[in-house]
């Protein structure tokens, strides 16, 4: 056989497999969507035969309610991660952290390949005290493996009493080595905002934290902006500026993110959703007539663990060129999901629609890409030229300048810009690498916004 001939055999061959395969795949797509389109009654057949079956023949005592509330929940969380079923217990946990107050640890969770996945741990609560940081792995829980426990169970074991002990098995994002933690549950009242200011020659710069999105949110960041003005005037400076910071923000109520978005747009979409349904396509603009926040300088910090609310905010606010975004991306969790209690006992929640940035953009899967794109980092800062020694440079040049002055009148050329003092590092800047470099941003668009004036 010549080699022409080898080789037009060999193509032959290659596309009778090709096709062979797509036929393959062909029949059973259509076998797909045949089953698929079956009528609900059909499937409900099936899980009535299979609740029979087991009633008629298993050896044991059947809890049929058990059976169902599992069955449900298995179905639901076969849609994706962040859709779920709330019976008893599990559901007065979840109406208790919407308000704002709930037990257990402080984390924002997925499933993920038989383990749960920290989406974000909450500031201040035992998770984040621990160290556990959005990315990290917990695969262990109370010497059980999350795999064997199951995800609800696992979860379920994660909570309890306030002030007792659990153990948990974690595979930290950096790296490949489990570490055993060992944590104390507690039940908090979240305050849903942190807020402080710094101040120097220049005004005032206002540092306001989103931790989630509960009930309380909005309410209580127009009541931080009032009292950081307030301390300005104080100290007889202005709100110069303003940093919001919704890192490891996983999330919470959408209209919360959206009234918060309203507080600092004038006008234009927020946020559009689109769904199945002719309902859940909706757009969702900013009043004009409603109480906006101070028109300064904004920075907005994100990072992997700002998810859903927090997404919507920042995407928002960098579509309206209202902030700059800082940080790293963010989680990409740009699905709605609906929330109904079906009885007295029992909730669902799942999808309804993704939902869009003012531009139209999706950012599921994807995340928010900051503008300016900073790693956290730690910073070592030099000591302080210490402070006895006579004889140095600066004595020498501020005597010198004294000596070249004296019996001259204090004059300076005209257009000389005045003096403005040094910052003066907070523990905050010291600590906070990512905090810096806003803080320093806003700094320079305030210097900038005074000098054009």
């Amino acid at each position: 056989m010549s080699l022409n001939s080898f080789f037009s055999s060999l193509t032959l061959l290659t596309a009778f497999i090709v096709l062979l395969f797509s036929s393959v795949t062909f029949a059973e797509e259509e076998k797909k969507k045949e089953i698929n389109n079956q009528p609900l009654p059909y499937y409900c057949k099936q899980f009535q035969e299979v609740l029979q079956r087991v009633g008629k023949d298993y050896m044991g005592e059947v809890d049929y309610q058990k059976m169902t509330d599992e069955a449900i929940n298995g179905m639901l969380l076969s849609l994706d991660p962040y859709s779920g079923y709330f019976v008893d217990d599990d559901l007065e946990f979840f109406l208790d952290q919407t308000d704002g107050e709930f037990g257990g640890i402080g984390v924002e969770i997925i499933p993920d390949q038989g383990a749960i996945k920290v989406i974000s741990p909450i500031d201040d609560l035992p998770a984040y005290k621990a160290g556990i940081r959005a990315g990290d792995y917990i695969v262990g829980v109370n010497g059980q493996l999350v795999s064997t426990l199951g995800y609800n169970k696992a979860v379920r074991e994660m909570r309890g009493e306030p002030g007792t002990k659990l153990n948990l098995l974690v595979v930290k994002e950096d790296g490949n080595q489990t570490t055993e933690i060992d944590l104390i549950r507690e039940i908090v009242k979240i305050k849903p905002i942190k807020s402080d200011l710094e101040l120097d020659d220049y005004g005032g710069i206002g540092y306001i934290r989103i931790v989630t999105f509960n009930n309380q949110t909005i309410s209580e960041l127009k009541k931080a902006i009032k009292d950081l003005s307030k301390k300005a005037q104080l100290e007889k400076k202005d709100l110069k500026g303003l940093i919001l910071d919704v890192r490891n923000n996983p999330g919470g109520l959408l209209d919360q993110a959206v009234a918060v978005c309203e507080y600092f747009l004038d006008h234009g979409i927020i946020v559009s959703t689109k769904g199945k349904k002719d309902e859940e396509n909706v757009v969702i603009s900013a009043g004009r007539f409603v109480e906006k926040a101070p028109q300064i300088p904004m920075v907005v910090l994100i990072n992997s663990g700002s998810a859903s609310a927090s997404e919507i905010v920042a995407g928002a606010l960098q579509d309206h060129n209202r902030a700059i975004i800082i940080g790293t991306t963010s989680f990409g969790k740009g699905l709605v999901q609906t929330f109904t209690q079906i009885n007295k006992r029992a909730a669902v929640k799942f999808t309804t629609a993704k939902y869009f940035t003012p531009n139209g953009r999706s950012i599921n899967g994807k995340g928010i890409e900051p503008d300016i794109f900073i790693e956290n980092a730690k910073v070592e800062y030099a000591e302080k030229e210490k402070k006895g020694s006579a004889f140095n440079e600066s004595s020498i040049k501020s005597y010198l300048k004294k000596y070249n002055n004296e019996d001259k009148p204090d004059s300076k050329p005209a257009g000389t810009p005045e003096k403005i003092e040094d910052h003066k590092m907070s523990e905050k800047y010291k600590k906070d690498y990512q905090y810096a470099r806003a803080y320093d941003l806003i700094r320079g668009l305030i210097i900038r916004e005074k000098k054009s004036k």
